[in-house]
């Protein structure tokens, strides 16, 4: 893949913003914080392709381009593998405010019946629309109400199909889709929109 793929596809979308393609050292960081991250794990392999900082009103976030390796063994011969390598474009934001870990993703019929018996799924009296699109889980429900806006869910609503997972002042945000310009262009519409110095 090319080099500066991110910035050569959306530094025209993001006039207002500045990217700048991260040095080796800090792409090293970058890595050691994802690597944090329970869904990246599911992964036989994760491979960082490019990492870029976008800066707008002196809020730093991060895209990121990653190669995400599937490898599916084979039923009837344990010995075939299939290896699917997808390259996906991630957002993360260093947020002022601790979370704890939530996950906070498109509600599925199965979490709907899920919750008509176990009631884990967390929803806000104020957006009854979020919390019927999305499912909310979280380690912490008091250090989550306390902390989140009602402008961070706003933020998730002008957007389908996020799946955004936050691990304390960390988060990190994803459609599980192919790198297009158009989900890059998502991606970093949320990850400025929500590092907007309040979270």
């Amino acid at each position: 893949m090319n080099d500066t793929i991110i910035i050569d596809h959306l530094e025209t979308k993001f006039k207002d913003c500045v990217l700048r393609k991260l040095i080796e050292k800090e792409e090293d960081n970058i890595i050691r914080i994802i690597s944090r991250f329970e869904s990246l794990g599911y992964y036989s392999l994760a491979l960082l392709s490019e990492a870029v900082e976008i800066k707008k009103n002196e809020n730093t976030s991060y895209l990121l381009l990653l190669n995400l390796q599937t490898t599916i063994k084979g039923v009837k011969i344990p010995q075939n593998e299939t290896i699917i390598s997808e390259y996906e474009i991630i957002g993360l934001a260093l947020l002022n405010k601790n979370y704890g870990k939530v996950l906070i993703r498109p509600e599925t019929i199965e979490d709907k019946i899920n919750d008509l018996f176990s009631h884990i799924d967390i929803d806000f009296d104020f957006d009854k629309e979020f919390s019927k699109k999305y499912c909310v889980l979280a380690n912490n429900e008091s250090l989550l109400r306390m902390n989140i806006s009602k402008q961070f869910i706003e933020t998730i609503n002008e957007n389908n199909d996020l799946e955004i997972e936050i691990d304390d002042n960390i988060l990190i945000v994803r459609l599980r889709k192919q790198f297009t310009p158009e989900n890059g262009e998502i991606i970093a519409k949320f990850i400025t929109g929500i590092n907007n110095g309040r979270n």
